[in-house]
């Protein structure tokens, strides 16, 4: 299973798209996780050297549009997306589409389906169990299995032991770090994990290694990078736009 990073940023954050990941797994379809934001999906798949058409099944952890908005841009391309998220989210990737392009006609073949917050499913040969977290609107981790391998991303969240919960016994855990702990404070008021508490939650879940992302403007990456090993073990890294990660 490889993962490419389409985005590794928060909004405003410099030199780095919002979040998206591309999985990719032997004799499984390719899975999007999230869709940075906007049209920049697009751009970012073809220079990860993935042809945008034949995007299909993609997974959405919450409403907010540094995550879901990349969703028209691949539905105004007339792809037949496998929209997966929860009720809550879908009901706003609906909405988002009505109040941008009402006049538009989705894609014969396009569906959304709702999977709950916390429970197993299966999408394009991969095993996807999801994961309660704690943000500022309803929000699930995800956690991708395929050839005995475990990838986990947390999503936007507050320390929580639904974080934890993602994190656990997985090869890859793929956290929100959004800065280092000298902004703790504000991190918290936005309900984001600083690098130290990625950290303490990749320890607490037994996870094998550990990626920061969703980094926001006032990120220090080497500040975070010290912080997020003072708290894990294992080997701990921070993603650029476009790395491309075998599990």
């Amino acid at each position: 299973m490889d993962v490419t990073f389409l985005g590794t940023g928060a909004p405003w954050a410099q030199g780095r798209q919002t979040m998206g990941l591309y999985v990719t797994a032997p004799g499984c379809e390719p899975l999007l996780i999230d869709t940075c934001g906007g049209f920049a999906v697009v751009e970012q798949l073809r220079r990860a050297g993935a042809d945008p058409r034949g995007v299909r099944n993609v997974f959405i952890t919450h409403r907010h549009h540094d995550h879901a908005g990349g969703v028209p841009a691949l539905l105004l391309g007339g792809l037949p997306l496998q929209l997966h998220g929860t009720p809550h989210t879908l009901a706003a990737i609906r909405d988002l589409m009505k109040s941008g392009f009402p006049e538009w006609t989705e894609p014969a073949g396009t569906a959304y389906i709702e999977v709950p917050a916390r429970g197993m499913c299966e999408i394009g040969g991969l095993a996807v169990e999801t994961v309660p977290v704690e943000h500022r609107v309803e929000t699930v981790g995800i956690r991708v299995r395929a050839g005995g391998r475990t990838l986990a991303f947390g999503a936007d969240s507050l320390p929580c032991e639904g974080l934890d919960t993602c994190a656990g016994d997985a090869d890859m855990f793929i956290c929100d770090a959004i800065w280092q702990e000298d902004g703790a404070e504000r991190a918290h008021q936005l309900m984001h994990a600083t690098a130290a508490e990625a950290g303490r939650a990749a320890t607490a879940g037994g996870a094998g290694q550990l990626l920061l992302v969703h980094l926001g403007a006032r990120a220090e990456p080497a500040a975070m990078l010290a912080e997020a090993q003072a708290t894990f073990r294992g080997p701990v890294r921070i993603p650029d736009d476009l790395d491309r990660v075998a599990m």
